[in-house]
Parts: structure tokens; sequence; C-alpha cells
């Protein structure tokens, strides 16, 4: 799993460079910021960010997302296309729900909906989620029953393993 105690050690594989603290990668002209004094995780300013829960070292998982967002920019994808947690309604009781990363695609129309989780060998929520997957739907699928318009629904984790050969 990828903690505040081996978060460096990725970011530095990953290819992002330590200034005072602060590790930086550029991806074509996307900028993206580790704060490791203020805890803070900074995304391009292109990208929508609907709610900063995601944007700090509070929960593991915040890590994850940030190592999707990374990989999404490395492939190609526009920061401008990425909004992370999107919020809808679900169910008659109107409870809330966020997914992590929506994608659109060039005609700004939603088109990958990416719920991240963590995993390790002891608490994989990650396997917890793909569990409820197969029961009933579990996240991804309420928020499709929301944005029916979305061509494809992924469950994501990542995991760093300090032995890398």
């Amino acid at each position: 799993m990828i903690t505040k105690d081996n978060l460096k050690q990725v970011l530095e594989n990953l290819g992002f460079k330590n200034k005072n603290e602060n590790y930086v990668k550029t991806i074509n002209n996307y900028t993206l910021l580790i704060d490791y004094k203020n805890q803070s995780i900074n995304y391009p300013k292109e990208i929508k960010i609907h709610d900063k829960t995601t944007s700090n070292f509070s929960h593991p998982e915040n890590f994850v997302v940030f190592e999707c967002v990374h990989r999404l920019l490395e492939k190609g994808y526009k920061a401008q296309h990425l909004e992370l947690e999107p919020k809808w309604n679900l169910g008659r009781d109107k409870k809330g729900g966020k997914a992590d990363i929506l994608v659109k695609d060039n005609e700004n129309n939603p088109y990958l909906i990416i719920e991240c989780k963590t995993t390790d060998s002891k608490n994989s929520e990650f396997i917890k989620e793909w569990n409820r997957m197969q029961e009933d739907g579990g996240q991804l699928f309420s928020y499709f029953q929301q944005e029916k318009g979305v061509k494809y629904l992924c469950l994501y984790t990542s995991d760093f393993s300090d032995k890398l050969e």
C-alpha cells in the first residue's frame, strides 16, 4: 500500500524531483506537486476538483487517486478532461456519492468513472469493493445509474513494493 511512509520513494520511482520537500513533475505541461510541509496534493489547475477530500495526506486512498491521475496524464489524457470527486445523489434518501475520478471525452461527455481503492495483504479495500460489486454493483454501478452516458467503469488500485528489481 502507498502510505506517508513510502510516498517519497514512490514519487522518486515515478520520476518526481524533490525541490525543498516539494515533489514536482510536469507531464505535457501539466504540473503535479506533493507538498510535504503542508501534506497537500496539488493537481494541475486544469483538473476540475469538486471537493478537496483527496488533496491531502489524510487517507492512503488519496495516494492511489494521485497515482491514477499521474498515470492518466502520462497516457495522454488531458487534464481538462479530468474531474475529481464529482458528486451524485444516490437512492431515495438522496445520500450523496462521490466517485474519485470522472474522465470526459473530447466533446466533454462522461467517458470513464474510476473508483480508487487501497490494497495490501492484510486489509484490501479493493477486494472488499470488488466483492460488493459482485453482490449488488457496489459504488461504481451506483454512479453509473446517475451517469448513464458513461462508457466505462473502472475499479482501480495501486500498490508499491520497496523491493524493486
